[in-house]
């Protein structure tokens, strides 16, 4: 791994990719960047269904730039590992492939993830999950079954299919929507507030205008406003972990 000093605040950071063993045996990848000053709280990213991308990995590097141990699981490496490019193509075949993903098995993974940070001696041992898209819906389960201190979900899909773990839902969760993304209609939103409604340190925010992707910049989709109020609310999370 390498890493580049700059003049405070910001440090320039480049990850690399490890491989993790997992439970029920095979070995997948996983994208890891370190902050200079260690030990730190860790961020595990679960990422949109194109997998680890560039871009991916840019926001894993980012948030090592901000002090935070990052780190982001391939999460289809059972089904079809790797990246996919955003073209029509790779879309079809990322969203065919994110169907044939087995929750329970993506939620051991994270599990086995969270036990390769806590190992490290970089990680604090305090953690938060970010999810992305696809990654949601795993930021939400986090927050539910995983040894997790909070968790945040950026224009995240499919909470609805698994409402049922909203009462197991037990640290703080902030969750980001567009107002006008496509990809999860209103009515979701309304279920996901009613399943979690009363519980605290629930924050749930859609942002006017903003569309899917809004967070991840070179997107299409992405809105700069949405990104940045969002940012703001998950960090204010995450800095908890300190």
């Amino acid at each position: 791994m390498q890493a580049r000093r700059d003049s405070p605040p910001t440090t320039e950071i480049v990850g690399r990719t490890i491989s993790i063993t997992a439970a029920d045996g095979g070995r997948f990848d996983a994208y890891l960047a370190v902050p200079d000053r260690t030990p730190a709280p860790a961020l595990l990213v679960v990422v949109p269904i194109f997998g680890v991308t560039d871009e991916m990995q840019r926001v894993v590097d980012r948030y090592a730039s901000r002090g935070y141990v990052a780190i982001a699981p391939d999460p289809f490496w059972r089904v079809q590992p790797g990246t996919l490019p955003r073209t029509d193509e790779g879309r079809a075949q990322a969203s065919a492939r994110a169907k044939q993903v087995d929750v329970q098995r993506e939620l051991d993974d994270l599990r086995v993830t969270l036990e390769t940070l806590r190992a490290m001696p970089e990680c604090s041992g305090k953690v938060g999950v970010v999810g992305f898209c696809f990654g949601g819906r795993y930021a939400f389960l986090a927050a539910a079954q995983l040894d997790v201190q909070a968790a945040a979900g950026f224009h995240p899909t499919q909470i609805g299919a698994s409402l049922d773990a909203a009462p197991a839902v037990k640290v703080p969760l902030s969750l980001h929507y567009g107002e006008i993304d496509p990809v999860t209609p209103p009515d979701e939103i309304a279920a996901t507030r009613a399943a979690l409604a009363g519980k605290p340190g629930i924050e749930i925010m859609v942002h006017p205008g903003a569309a899917h992707n809004f967070s991840l910049e070179g997107i299409p989709g992405y809105n700069a406003e949405a990104a940045r109020i969002s940012d703001e609310r998950a960090f204010a999370l995450f800095e908890g972990l300190r």
